[in-house]
């Protein structure tokens, strides 16, 4: 009688599982921006992101959770999820603190902003465009969902936006308008202002959390509920407002992920409980266990090896890693999720890119009325390739990455053991060939790169473009050919590249808006050669593009802050040391540009080779084929790679 049951309820499981045979990639980043630095702060945002943040994970997304970002934490964050939102099927920006508009353009701002001079736009606020674009070009479903709309609290009211001085808006956001499969979301409709509430959470994120959290609920229908309960609360004060080109349905929180066993009888519950006992013990092994899981290669098994299968066990999960997903293959895991012990062998884990922390998930082990907890420990793992050869803003990378002059020529065995072990992940294949190029086997390099964009790397179509551009036979048609297509995609190296060669007519028709335009997103990606290309544009003033020094030296001061060695060599500075700290006030008079410099503490002096380069652009270096030729420069730079076309 027993065995029949326990027949009928895995006959029932498989049932219900093939009616969805895999399980989607879900992946949100929920930010919120209280503790502002030179503004009053907010009262809400950081509630806010807590409270969407734990509705996401209750839906089974991949959550990256993050408070009172900075400028540069922002454009971390930002990498990471991107990384992970690489193929999703749904990718969501959440986003809750000031944000403001000019010239129909919105901007999201960090804590550090100060927002003082005209340029300080471009270099310290978060255009929602640049987010938008790099959704589209990685995920099936985008959603931007921004609690921002508050009056402009800064003095300053005109920015520079591309080619011109624009004033910003008194307040609100102003509407947008999305490619197919794509929805945004406003607190309130275009133009107007969003309140805080009386309570710990805005009236718009206090409603969105109860509300996605509703069973098989399509988004559409969610949010048309929140903008009903926000104009209650408001007194009609407020109405969010959404623009959607969805053609695909979207819903958050899905129902029952699983039938519950059928009730037994008392001779099958103590049979079954007696039975339960034993597994519970003997899963006391789980709890002991430190499972090393590799980053970025997608759910590995965890192989726990609960030793019974019986159909009458399940098991809840009591705690949820703290970052990562959980998922078995038919379905992602939320902190809610019940399983059977049959499912335990399929369990697997993804940690989240960017956290090395180890983490745990706690099980509740029951049969019938026993039960029993046990824990286990995950620790995610780089890979020693990742650690030896990943490239600074590599979209698709995990780490931060290493300049070319940094790669040993000892990591070929290494990255050739990665590309062995996950055949079918392309970054290790274009960081083979990073290595491969440091120790001189060019060829090799070549064909290892050439693999790597055949899989779908997208750095490495830019380093093949680089290729074609550098040499004995220069091909400049198919060097911008694949800048183009690889700035399609999001790369911010091949965004600068194709943008300068828009702007100035290198091999192709000089188109000077989107060339600044490109060139503007590499720099608000965080990639300083951008930024150097843009000082120099903004101090001589070319192809229609007015001068303005101060606008320049903004620039300039974003590259030093990202440690790069020739910004700080023009404005004048030695590179940063770890024993220095330089506090940066007002520049010092460097090439027709009038500044002050405050050091805070004595740096040590410079070595002999330290770069004080003119303000004149960085031409690009022959292609040699081991990584550029500044290998002798001391300082990191996680923004940027060596100059030129050997950047692979």
């Amino acid at each position: 009688m027993l065995r029949c049951c326990m027949f009928l309820v895995a006959l029932v499981l498989v049932a219900f599982t093939t009616l969805d045979a895999r399980a989607d990639r879900r992946v949100a980043l929920v930010i919120g921006n209280s503790e502002y630095r030179e503004i009053p702060a907010l009262k809400n945002p950081d509630k806010d992101a807590e409270d969407v943040s734990k509705t996401f994970r209750l839906a089974g997304f991949e959550v990256f959770a993050a408070k009172d970002l900075t400028r540069l934490q922002f454009e971390e964050r930002f990498r990471n999820y991107l990384a992970a939102a690489d193929g999703a099927d749904l990718a969501v920006v959440y986003y809750s603190g000031h944000g403001f508009q000019i010239g129909g353009e919105n901007f999201l701002i960090p804590v550090d902003a100060s927002l003082k001079d005209a340029a300080d736009m471009e270099v310290q606020a978060i255009k929602v465009d640049d987010i938008l674009r790099q959704l589209r070009s990685r995920s099936k479903v985008q959603m931007i969902i921004l609690d921002a709309c508050r009056n402009n609290p800064f003095p300053r009211k005109d920015y520079w936006l591309r080619d011109q001085l624009i004033v910003a808006g008194g307040s609100g956001l102003a509407q947008v308008t999305g490619s197919q499969n794509t929805l945004i979301a406003f607190a309130t409709e275009p133009g107007a202002v969003a309140y805080d509430g009386s309570g710990d959470l805005s009236p718009f994120s206090s409603s969105f959390s109860r509300r996605a959290l509703a069973p098989n609920q399509e988004i559409r229908s969610v949010m048309a509920a929140v903008r009903r309960d926000v104009v209650k609360a408001t007194n009609g004060k407020q109405v969010p407002w959404e623009n959607s080109s969805l053609i695909d349905d979207v819903v958050l929180m899905r129902g029952a992920e699983q039938p519950a066993p059928p009730p037994l009888d008392a001779q099958q519950n103590q049979q079954v409980t007696e039975r339960g006992i034993q597994v519970a013990d003997a899963a006391e092994a789980i709890g002991s266990r430190d499972i090393r899981v590799p980053v970025g290669v997608g759910p590995v098994p965890l192989k726990l090896d609960l030793p019974a299968k019986d159909a009458s066990i399940s098991l809840k999960l009591a705690s949820y890693p703290a970052t990562g997903t959980l998922s078995l293959p038919d379905r992602v895991l939320s902190p809610q999720s019940s399983l059977m012990a049959a499912e335990v062998d399929n369990l697997r884990y993804e940690p989240q890119i960017g956290s090395a922390a180890p983490v745990e998930v706690g099980f509740e082990i029951r049969v019938g009325n026993a039960a029993k907890q046990a824990t286990v420990k995950l620790s995610p793992d780089v890979d020693p390739c990742d650690q030896a050869a990943g490239e600074p803003l590599d979209l698709q990378g995990v780490v931060s990455g290493r300049l070319p002059n940094e790669i040993g020529g000892g990591a070929v065995e290494t990255c050739e053991a990665a590309v062995k072990s996950y055949p079918d992940i392309a970054r290790f294949r274009y960081e083979l060939g990073r290595v491969l190029l440091a120790s001189g086997r060019i060829d090799e390099a070549r064909q290892a790169i050439q693999e790597a964009a055949d899989r779908g790397h997208i750095r490495a179509l830019f380093a093949l473009g680089s290729i074609a551009s550098s040499g004995t036979a220069v091909d400049t048609s198919k060097a911008n050919g694949l800048y183009s297509t690889a700035a399609d995609k999001g790369d911010p190296y091949a965004m600068a590249a194709w943008g300068r060669a828009l702007f100035n007519g290198l091999g192709v028709e000089r188109d000077t808006g989107k060339g600044l335009d490109l060139l503007l997103q590499a720099a608000a990606m965080g990639h300083v050669d951008a930024m150097k290309e843009l000082a120099l544009i903004f101090q001589e003033g070319r192809n229609g593009v007015p001068a303005d020094p101060a606008r320049a030296l903004a620039f300039l001061r974003a590259g030093m802050e990202r440690q790069d060695v020739y910004s700080m060599g023009i404005l004048g500075l030695p590179p940063k040391w770890s024993t220095q700290t330089v506090a940066v006030c007002k520049p010092k008079v460097v090439t027709k540009v009038v500044t002050k410099v405050k050091v805070v503490r004595t740096p040590a002096p410079p070595p002999p080779n330290t770069p004080k380069a003119p303000l004149a652009p960085i031409e690009p270096a022959p292609w040699r084929g081991n990584g550029g030729d500044h290998s002798d420069q001391p300082s990191r730079n996680t923004g940027d790679s060596t100059s030129g076309s050997a950047d692979l």
